[in-house]
């Protein structure tokens, strides 16, 4: 399969885990605190994540395929882990405050939170990475839809702030991403972030939090959801599919989370979206379809001339 159908298709995957997730994050802040909450995920995604990269090992040892990672390796996978996963802490503590400040709006959530396309390709720039002109484009149609969406002409909540928050640490968190890990091993380096998340929020849930075992036990599918699905599958799709595909698409794909977030609302909670709603969808929808489309800038030289 060629890399940019795989990278799209991994792309695709993690925003559909992603959006429904939105649904089990509302449902389980209804009894389990933020930070315990995102550590309790982020735990259970790592103890998803170890045994895939060993069984794999396993089996490229097997075939004779298997190559050892190299001091230098090791430690640009530690430290590329350890610093997205700390800004991935950030981003998705302040989602989960933002879930839980406006309960019963997981599809509002998810939208706002994908303002991290319009971050990314700005954030790309002071990494000298620039995205073909119509990419732009297609990020300021999918801006005009997610207002279209989720704004709705209401002044913006502090959980709404929290949640624009959130999504600038995302798109930073993206960018280095394709950066750093880009020759890196992506599980492993999921792995890693996720372990990162996982004991700074237990930290914080100590200091701040009070959460009780039948809180815990009312949410439990929940935790494992997230924890599995989101934490676990879908952020190691969003590192493939990164490596495979311009930031700025990758970010775009992505982003359709937001419109899983909506649909899942509808199934789970009977909430439908306005006519308003709906158009702004379609136009996040035409926005990452027309970034993947391939645009000739310009004249190719003929052979011979100057």
């Amino acid at each position: 399969m060629n890399r940019k159908v795989s990278g799209f298709l991994c792309c695709l995957l993690a925003a559909l885990f992603w959006g429904t997730t939105f649904i089990a994050q509302d449902v389980g802040a209804r009894t389990i605190p933020p930070f315990t909450y995102l550590a309790l995920r982020s735990f259970v995604g790592v103890a998803a994540l170890l045994p895939v990269f060993l069984i794999r090992d396993r089996v490229r040892k097997k075939q004779g395929v298997y190559q050892p990672s190299t001091a230098a390796h090791k430690k640009k996978l530690i430290l590329c882990g350890v610093v997205c996963g700390t800004i991935l802490c950030a981003a998705s503590a302040l989602q989960q405050f933002g879930i839980t400040g406006s309960p019963g709006e997981p599809g509002k959530a998810a939208f706002i939170t994908a303002l991290y396309i319009v971050f990314v390709p700005v954030l790309g720039l002071f990494f000298k990475k620039k995205a073909d002109p119509h990419v732009y484009v297609c990020v300021l149609v999918a801006l005009g839809g997610l207002w279209l969406l989720c704004m709705n002409g209401a002044a913006l909540t502090v959980a709404d702030t929290q949640l624009i928050i959130c999504s600038l640490f995302y798109a930073v968190q993206m960018v280095l991403v394709e950066v750093f890990g880009a020759d890196v091993d992506g599980i492993r380096l999921s792995t890693v972030q996720f372990a990162t998340v996982a004991v700074l929020s237990a930290v914080l849930a100590v200091i701040f939090e009070a959460p009780t075992l039948s809180g815990v036990l009312e949410g439990w599918w929940t935790v494992l959801y997230a924890g599995i699905l989101s934490t676990g599958v879908a952020y190691t799709l969003q590192i493939i599919g990164q490596q495979r595909l311009p930031g700025a698409i990758a970010c775009l794909v992505l982003s359709l989370e937001s419109v899983v977030g909506v649909l899942a609302g509808m199934v789970a909670l009977r909430a439908f979206p306005s006519g308003r709603e709906w158009i702004g969808m379609m136009l996040i929808f035409a926005a990452i379809m027309v970034a993947q489309l391939p645009v000739p800038y310009g004249k190719k030289q003929k052979k011979g001339t100057p």
